[in-house]
């Protein structure tokens, strides 16, 4: 764990170029979650809440494990739902009982005590309690499937780690050396295909925003940044805060 950072995630958000959204802010919710929005289902990809809780869910290809013309939920629905709660126990358990059906997915949720990884397999939700440290996903490969954007992305983010956490409360700093990585345009194998990169541009979908967030246990409060973009053109912005309660 990061000194003074219990949670530190970054996120780009890889989608079709003409799928709309709504960048971060706070939801008139109970308990408050500050969010990005999928204006096409309503629900979100990635957010947090006034408790302590984080939420993320990334899409999986799907493999012979859904089928893909039936009718599912919205994945974002199902992160939406989990920002409702208070805790990432609490998130534990509600997947455990989820019945509704999915396209595969990879969700994340964490607090200061706890981390969590749920993907969905054919008709069940599996979990798995996360260890301290650093963990790499990738929307563009099965659960817990290493790839060589995977784990070039391990290497550049251990080493963010290893150089910034010595600046210790600058977010500056954190941001400045986390947006480097998810600008990254170097392709597994340097096949120059454009997926491969952690920072993607496709002809009709790539990168379209990225997301940077750290929980201050000191301040009890998350500092989300936001880039309404791909990370390698466009600045992040400053800092919403949420207070934890």
């Amino acid at each position: 764990m990061v000194e003074h950072y219990p949670i530190i995630v970054a996120a780009n958000r890889d989608e079709r170029y003409n799928r709309p959204s709504a960048a971060p802010t706070f939801w008139h919710t109970e308990p408050q979650i500050l969010a990005g929005r999928d204006l096409v289902a309503g629900g979100t990809w990635l957010g947090i809440n006034e408790c302590g809780l984080l939420v993320g869910v990334l899409n999986r290809p799907s493999v012979g494990e859904t089928d893909s013309s039936k009718d599912t939920r919205s994945r974002g629905l199902l992160c939406r739902d989990l920002l409702k709660l208070k805790t990432a126990d609490a998130a534990v358990e509600f997947v455990k009982t989820e019945k509704a059906e999915y396209q595969p997915f990879t969700l994340v949720f964490a607090d200061s005590k706890t981390a969590w990884i749920a993907y969905n397999r054919l008709h069940e939700i599996k979990t798995v309690k996360l260890s301290e440290g650093l963990h790499v996903y990738s929307s563009g490969t099965e659960f817990a499937t290493r790839s060589q954007k995977v784990d070039h992305g391990y290497s550049m983010f251990s080493r963010v780690v290893e150089e910034t956490q010595s600046n210790g409360h600058d977010e500056s700093a954190w941001v400045s050396s986390l947006r480097s990585v998810l600008g990254d345009h170097t392709s597994a194998n340097g096949s120059g295909e454009p997926r491969g990169a952690i920072c993607v541009h496709g002809d009709i979908s790539g990168t379209v925003s990225s997301t940077i967030v750290l929980y201050s246990q000191s301040e009890l409060g998350f500092y989300a940044f936001n880039c309404p973009g791909p990370p390698c053109q466009i600045a992040f912005g400053n800092a919403l805060r949420l207070n934890v309660r």
